[in-house]
């Protein structure tokens, strides 16, 4: 374990320093004390929070901590919500290119196609089914990414029972074991049968007693049951200012020597703690009996003054998880979690050695922008954004106010003898012509709208936003870096999510959703077998009509050079059902096996009713080639070729089958003549020989 004494050693040991650990978790916070607090300036931008701010969005004096406002009380005081805007356009790019990206696992060690499908199919199922908060999350994560500049996904695994409490009675023991039943109302047993009931129920041995006397003073009692088994992997979005902390000097995160990651609780949650996952009992006490008896005033959550517990409605108090990066005394390298609270260093409420197959800091990290090595050095939009928001504010109000000056203009009257009213119908007493009259305003200015419309083009411009002023080239060259930047920090959760279901998951659920029969081949496999999850998405496929053209101008192309057809037109059909479509591709599209499959079926079905006498009907739209070949195969069978010369009927029905065919074969040839002016090349023929 570190050591204030020497803080380099990073070996573990049995007792962690508590002390040692909650001096250096605040000391962290306070190290990055100028980052949290530009993180608070951040929020106050984005959410349009100011000091003196009214409901009226006006000015006022009694507000002001100088007790003066400019121009005037009652001036506008407008949001202008440029960053937010800004931060919600980024924010449902990127959520349309996660839904519509498609996932794609490549094995790093082994070139089983087949099998990479299969894991790809089953971790979209995964995300989509299970992982029930995936995209909720991940639209957090993507707000904290824009809004602080910094994201972090914590990946874990979720394994718990949850239970529901079930009566048995007496007498229905007694009919089943009827000798179980004797001994209970005798008690003679009760120590033995309390030990029964603590392996099946999980109950203690006192909580197992008073079962056994409920059962014979009132012939029932109430026995906790597992309702629901949960077991899959989850991801949760950490808020970099408040759930999770690195010391300042981080370049790398999974190498960094500690992290802190802070989840409030409530005093319940902790006690069920010490049943669920073995907290030390005394630490669950002493954090409880602080945390109630804590002042009011103390409870107030300010992480930026490190209190320790948080006041609302429910009282929360701040554990603290300690990650590190340690070696034991086999000089094997490996993460420890501390579980502490940063009051209570005496104890602590677990201490123990992570089994993450994976090996990595269950957290993913990544920044808005990378111009320093240092972690901590991202921007973000509101801190690069805010001289423009201020300035357009102006200008804003500027407007505002010059029309409120138009709209009703100072009034000049002599001293003394102002008007007790002013407004439409109002009644004056009669005065001497033009002694009551309205003040000369300024007059209005382009240039107000101009400036505005400046500002707004270079903050679009500058953030790659579609909009007047701004090369659209530029602007999709920037949309795919953020969507390529967001894709790579998915792709490491996915690593970690898969590998998490590797380690845990039930194999019974992986064979039920792939289907697959071949245990060997096919199992969910070892967390030491590594894939590379990539997710596909171009920018432009967020434009229909563009997508379209893309995908016209490469089956084209295709056409007139594909000579060996490598070309995969039914993926590429299934890419361009997916982009101008989200989500249809699998439900209207089947796989290329499952289409040839059907095919076959159909004509074996066409070939039934030739035989029962049907007329045969060719649909325009079909896979004419397929069917021909199959139909042709079936032609040559010898019982076949025997049956149609004896049959001058059959023979008929086959010619106009084969003439209905081969003309929808010729006609889709010359669509394709049409489109490229020579008909499509067989490997080895020139143009001119075709």
């Amino acid at each position: 374990m570190l050591s204030a004494a020497d803080p380099e050693l990073l070996y573990v040991s049995k007792k962690p320093d508590i002390a040692y650990l909650a001096q250096t978790y605040k000391e962290t916070q306070s190290d990055l004390g100028e980052w949290l607090d530009r993180k608070q300036r951040d929020y106050d931008v984005r959410n349009c929070q100011w000091a003196g701010k009214s409901d009226d969005f006006k000015k006022h004096a009694s507000l002001s901590s100088t007790g003066e406002v400019f121009p005037w009380e009652g001036a506008s005081a407008s949001e202008i919500r440029m960053c937010d805007e800004i931060i919600g356009c980024k924010v449902s790019m990127v959520m349309n290119a996660i839904r519509r990206a498609h996932i794609v696992a490549t094995p790093t060690e082994s070139n089983d196609v087949e099998r990479a499908s299969v894991i790809s199919n089953f971790l979209r199922w995964l995300i989509n089914t299970k992982m029930t908060e995936f995209y909720s999350e991940m639209e957090l994560a993507m707000n904290h990414l824009f809004e602080k500049g910094m994201t972090v996904t914590y990946a874990y695994y979720d394994q718990q029972e949850l239970k529901q409490q079930q009566t048995i009675k007496l007498e229905e023991i007694a009919q089943v074991l009827p000798a179980i039943a004797e001994v209970i109302q005798d008690g003679s047993m009760d120590d033995e049968l309390s030990e029964t009931l603590k392996e099946q129920f999980g109950v203690s041995k006192t909580k197992g007693r008073a079962m056994l006397r409920e059962l014979r003073k009132d012939g029932e009692t109430t026995v906790p049951v597992t309702r629901e088994v949960i077991s899959r992997p989850k991801i949760k979005a950490l808020a970099p200012d408040e759930d999770v902390f690195w010391p300042n000097y981080t370049i790398d995160p999974q190498e960094a020597p500690y992290v802190f990651h802070v989840v409030n609780m409530t005093p319940e949650q902790i006690r069920a703690k010490i049943n669920t996952e073995g907290w030390d009992k005394n630490f669950v006490e002493q954090v409880v009996d602080l945390a109630n008896n804590a002042e009011a005033e103390d409870n107030l959550y300010n992480i930026r003054e490190q209190d320790e517990f948080v006041h609302s409605d429910d009282q929360y108090v701040k554990i603290v998880y300690c990650y590190q990066r340690l070696l034991d005394e086999d000089n094997i390298p490996g993460i420890y979690c501390t579980i502490f609270h940063a009051s209570v260093t005496e104890t602590y409420a677990k201490h123990q050695l992570m089994d993450y197959a994976h090996g990595k800091y269950p957290f993913t990290v990544t920044t808005w922008e990378r111009t320093s090595k240092r972690l901590y050095s991202s921007r973000s939009i509101p801190t690069i954004a805010e001289p423009d928001q201020q300035a357009l504010k102006v200008e804003v109000d500027s407007a505002i106010d010059a029309q409120s000056l138009t709209t009703l203009p100072p009034i000049e009257h002599p001293l003394g003898r102002s008007p007790t009213r002013f407004g439409p119908g109002v009644r004056l007493p009669y005065r001497t012509p033009g002694e009551v009259r309205f003040a000369d305003t300024p007059r209005g200015s382009t240039v107000n709208v101009e400036l505005r419309r400046y500002i707004q083009e270079q903050v679009n411009r500058y953030f790659g936003r579609n909009g007047p002023g701004v090369d659209p080239v530029e602007a999709q060259m920037k949309q795919q870096h953020i969507i390529d930047k967001v894709f790579s920090h998915l792709r490491q959760v996915l690593d970690q999510i898969f590998s998490l279901y590797q380690q845990y998951g039930p194999d019974e659920e992986f064979f039920r959703v792939t289907g697959m029969q071949d245990l060997q081949k096919f199992s969910k496999g070892n967390p030491g077998e590594r894939f590379d999850f990539s997710l596909q998405f171009d920018a432009a496929s967020q434009d229909p009509a563009q997508m379209l053209d893309r995908v016209k101008a490469i089956a084209e192309l295709g056409g007139m050079l594909d000579k060996n057809g490598t070309l995969d037109t039914e993926r590429l059909l299934q890419i361009a059902v997916g982009q101008i479509m989200p989500g249809a591709a699998e439900s209207i599209m089947i796989p290329k096996e499952t289409a040839s499959q059907k095919a076959v079926e159909e004509e074996r079905q066409t070939i039934a009713e030739i035989y029962a006498g049907v007329p045969p009907n060719v649909r325009p739209n079909d896979a004419h080639e397929m069917k021909l070949q199959v139909f042709q195969q079936w032609l040559q069978q010898p019982d076949v070729t025997q049956k149609v010369q004896q049959d001058p009927a059959l023979q008929e029905r086959i010619q106009n089958y084969l003439q209905q065919r081969q003309m929808q074969v010729t006609q889709k040839q010359n669509a394709q003549i049409g489109r490229l002016g020579a008909a499509p090349t067989q490997f080895g023929e020139t143009p001119s020989a075709a």
